[in-house]
């Protein structure tokens, strides 16, 4: 998304900035796009620019300036945001129209392994997507991923067996270290042994290289690059999991874990995945970021709401009684499935995302030409108030009655390109979250620093520095500072 292309094309010359709310149009009175006023000789640019320091804050800026539609430049439209769920259902149910590419911008070297990383299902379209998604469904269906529960609890536990009451970590770090654990084991069937350590390092350092705004300005394949380290690391992951494939390809009998599953699938006329396609979709599917992205804002609003948290402490001690859940227990937590839900809102892990016009088309009246690029964020969009009442309060009780339809809540996407791993996701989630409340109560120290900041997922830039403190029901909120504090606000 960083690397934009460098030619102008002008389109209108009529300059508009209007605070234009307008979400509705008819195809005979198609509208011209406001937004941002045209800049001599930089035009877009400089919006671009402005989104990559802080995408969250300029598309908020930019929805509170413009409205749910709007273009980085007003004369050239060639980059324009959506948000609400008008223009997401127009975007998300003309697939032909616009595509999903998730990896465009990157422009990776033809034929290398992070091209073949990336070619999963974030980035195919069309027929191919959908076989994709036939092939791997079984593999993600609830009752196929329930099985993983205990595979969770005990690497989930065996974890927070190292940790100690009083003790101060950097919990996103633990975190993410913890969700790679679980995904090697469900995804490959790896213990934690050499290899495992191996594929983890390789992971954690494409996931940083990939994300470095280094990398996304500079893509230049030269000694000492992150852009260089990123592909020697993507070399390195293809490696592995191709090597994986053969393994279990010559192995007698088939394992439980995801790529297992994913080597055995076939359609109905006895296709399957072809080696390269594994690649992709394994890698897709191991790297669970936005899961472990998910836990640590969930427990950041738990930590700065101590009602809500005292609630959620009620509801796990009540029900389960300090033990592990098992799945019938899980579907009896309806206050931890609302936290869930209202974190997700407030702090989407797939803060944005983008489409691209595939074709001369018309969005909700307003003219889109081919090979446009469509902004949408969940995180500007659960903060439209007549969405979401009180949208930037953490209120988790909303949710007792609150039914948004697909296109308002689009923490998990919408159309054909959501999110199949959600329930995977849900488990993991619910399954790290309770546990560990169990045990401890993770508190900001007080004074920290938090700012909002997009890798992959929405994360914290400082990360998180906790305490780890017994569970309890008076502990008051830490104070904190960061721009963080314009996401959410505290409940009185």
């Amino acid at each position: 998304m960083s690397h934009l292309p460098t030619s102008l094309k002008a389109t209108t010359n009529v300059e508009q900035t209007s605070h234009s709310h307008q979400t509705t149009a008819t195809t005979s009175n198609l509208h011209l796009i406001p937004g941002y006023r045209h800049t001599p000789l930089i035009g877009w640019r400089w919006q671009g620019l402005r989104m990559l320091n802080d995408p969250i804050g300029f598309f908020m800026k930019t929805y509170k300036a413009y409205g749910q539609i709007s273009s980085w430049d007003n004369t050239d439209p060639k980059y324009i945001a959506i948000f609400g769920p008008t223009f997401h259902q127009a975007l998300f149910t003309q697939s032909k129209q616009f595509i999903a590419d998730a990896f465009r911008e990157s422009q990776f070297p033809a034929g290398s392994p992070m091209e073949r990383l990336s070619l999963g299902l974030l980035r195919i379209n069309g027929e191919k997507h959908r076989q994709h998604r036939r092939l791997m469904q079984p593999a993600f269906k609830k009752n196929s991923i329930d099985q993983y529960l205990n595979s969770i609890t005990s690497i989930t536990q065996e974890t927070l067996d190292t940790w100690s009451l009083n003790e101060v970590r950097r919990i996103d770090q633990d975190i993410t270290c913890l969700i790679t654990r679980i995904s090697l084991k469900t995804m490959f069937g790896l213990e934690q042994n050499p290899l495992s350590k191996k594929l983890e390092h390789y992971i954690a350092l494409l996931l940083k290289t990939a994300g470095s705004s280094t990398t996304l300005l500079f893509p230049v394949d030269i000694p000492g690059s992150t852009y260089r380290k990123m592909l020697q690391c993507a070399a390195s992951i293809e490696a592995i999991i191709r090597n994986m494939i053969h393994q279990k390809c010559k192995a007698s009998t088939q394992d439980y874990d995801i790529l297992s599953a994913l080597i055995a699938a076939r359609d109905d006329q006895g296709i399957g995945f072809s080696e390269d396609e594994l690649i992709g979709e394994a890698y897709t599917v191991l790297c669970h970021e936005s899961s472990a992205s998910a836990i640590l804002w969930t427990l950041f609003l738990l930590d700065q709401h101590p009602e809500e948290y005292a609630q959620l402490l009620t509801e796990l001690q009540t029900i389960l009684n300090s033990k592990p859940p098992t799945i019938e227990d899980l579907s009896r937590l309806n206050y931890l499935d609302w936290v869930i839900k209202e974190s997700l809102r407030l702090f989407p892990p797939a803060a944005f995302g983008i489409r691209y016009a595939n074709e001369d088309a018309e969005l909700n009246g307003y003219p889109i030409n081919k090979d446009t690029t469509i902004f949408f964020s969940a995180y500007v969009s659960h903060r439209i108030p007549e969405v979401f009442n009180q949208p930037l309060r953490f209120n988790p009780q909303r949710w007792a009655s609150l039914k948004p339809s697909p296109f308002e809540y689009i923490a998990f996407g919408a159309g054909e390109h959501n999110c199949m791993g959600r329930h995977f996701a849900l488990l993991e989630v619910k399954l790290i979250l309770i546990l560990l409340l169990q045990r401890f109560r993770p508190s900001l120290i007080t004074g920290s620093k938090v700012d909002r900041s997009m890798r992959i997922s929405l994360v914290a830039k400082q990360g998180l520095t906790v305490r780890l403190e017994k569970p309890s029901r008076f502990l008051k909120a830490p104070k904190i500072k960061g721009n963080i504090l314009e996401s959410f606000e505290k409940n009185a």
